[in-house]
């Protein structure tokens, strides 16, 4: 499977603000509204004020037009840790002080309706490719999520392990290694 991924600042650049709401305006994700509302309404404020970085993996319908197949958001958030809630083996990698870890936040993560199955775990490799970089770069070796319950197994399957549910208790803590 072939992922063509381009941030969206730099996307941005190129076509212009106008030509890119209404280009995100075409991304449809039913089984992610929230994450669909994010990109359509939130994204390119939330690049612009280096609050997060959006990355668009992008395609080409049958008219050669192109297309947005997924995307996923990836800023930096610390991560509250109580030693209980981890084994003493990740506790260790997640260099926690004082109960708090550094941390890269994989915040959205959406396919469009209708792409292939495995298009969200390529996704998530690209991300961790992006993650390894600034681990090179800057250090800190913890990605971590928040999910719904429904998406615990996935996201364990992806090598992510859950933590606890976050303060609100609408979602999942997990955290992976890299």
């Amino acid at each position: 499977m072939s992922l063509y991924v381009t941030r969206l600042d730099k996307l941005k650049a190129e076509i212009g603000e106008e030509n890119l709401h209404a280009f995100l305006s075409s991304f449809k994700c039913s089984a992610e509204p929230a994450a669909e509302q994010f990109l359509k309404r939130s994204a390119i404020r939330h690049d612009s004020e280096s609050i997060s970085r959006t990355h668009l993996a992008l395609g080409q319908d049958a008219t050669g037009a192109d297309v947005i197949n997924g995307f996923f958001t990836l800023a930096i958030k610390c991560l509250s840790v109580e030693k209980e809630s981890v084994s003493k083996k990740t506790f260790k990698l997640m260099n926690v002080s004082d109960n708090i870890a550094q941390a890269y936040l994989l915040g959205q993560l959406a396919k469009a309706d209708g792409v292939e199955r495995g298009f969200g775990r390529e996704m998530i490799k690209q991300a961790f490719h992006t993650f390894a970089k600034g681990k090179e770069m800057f250090g800190c070796r913890v990605v971590r999520l928040d999910c719904r319950d429904s998406l615990i197994d996935y996201y364990d399957s992806c090598g992510f392990t859950f933590i606890r549910k976050n303060l609100d208790k609408e979602l999942n803590q997990m955290v992976a290694i890299i």
